[in-house]
């Protein structure tokens, strides 16, 4: 595939890929984050990238799609820093794919979010009329827990490949997001993370996952299973193992590879 002649959003700058690099080593020496990276370079696969490629370097708006950037400190582990926020370590995870949580270094950057959830929102809420004046979440006082800086996020960013943006209507409820989408809650939770399940609001917009997603896809890429096609025939063409496909796809069963499923793919 050809990268080449790459056009870089407004505020976003060019870098030439260098024999060794990996996402996380650019992502860190340049201050911005994995997720970034795949967010505005979502044609490349960084694990096979030649040298001399030129890709696209995040600007400090685009370095967290949602939440806030946090920079490690000495002593931090996936699990320390997701406990701080009040979320699983999962979570953590699903905000910062092609993250290695075993291999954290002191100043690298990740994407923490704005406030710690309490118990689960009833996803049965209807949308709210759109108001200018809503409360806006603010972290609770904790000594102990980091405050991540204040920045700008885009009000629109871009979604992942293949996903499509969209809006809520009037009186629609989470659940029926999920229904109208055909998709999970995790992964309509993943994909979109600042959408509140138990305060959607009308006209407001979210990024919806690929018809029958039921996990999103990191450091791989989505596709869906066309007729006739089944785990042994995808795993042939694309010169893989059923093992390998199966790892990718952990929350799937063998039968469920089927025509009309979303599966993730190398």
């Amino acid at each position: 595939m050809e990268y080449q002649g790459r056009i870089c959003p407004r505020g976003a700058s060019y870098y030439t890929w260098r024999a060794g690099d990996t996402a996380q080593a650019v992502a860190q020496r340049n201050g911005t984050t994995v997720q970034a990276l795949q967010v505005l370079n979502p044609d490349v696969n960084f694990a096979t990238l030649p040298a001399g490629t030129e890709i696209c370097l995040p600007s400090q708006s685009y370095t967290c799609i949602s939440g806030a950037p946090y920079t490690v400190r000495a002593g931090d582990t996936f699990t320390s820093i997701a406990a701080a926020y009040g979320i699983a370590t999962y979570e953590l995870l699903e905000r910062n794919p092609g993250v290695s949580p075993d291999n954290l270094m002191v100043g690298q950057v990740i994407c923490v979010p704005f406030a710690s959830s309490g118990d689960e929102p009833d996803i049965n809420q209807p949308a709210q009329p759109d108001s200018p004046n809503l409360p806006t979440p603010s972290l609770p006082s904790q000594p102990d827990r980091p405050t991540p800086p204040v920045i700008i996020v885009p009000t629109q960013p871009a979604c992942p490949a293949g996903y499509t943006r969209t809006s809520v209507a009037a009186g629609e409820t989470y659940a029926d997001l999920l229904v109208k989408h055909n998709v999970s809650y995790r992964a309509m939770r993943t994909a979109n993370p600042r959408l509140s399940p138990g305060y959607l609001i009308a006209g407001q917009t979210y990024c919806a996952p690929p018809h029958g997603t039921r996990a999103v896809c990191s450091g791989t890429q989505p596709y869906t299973v066309l007729a006739g096609e089944t785990l042994d025939t995808i795993a042939a063409d694309l010169g893989v193992t059923r093992g390998r496909l199966l790892s990718l796809n952990p929350t799937l069963l063998p039968s469920d590879f089927t025509q009309g499923a979303v599966i993730c793919i190398p």
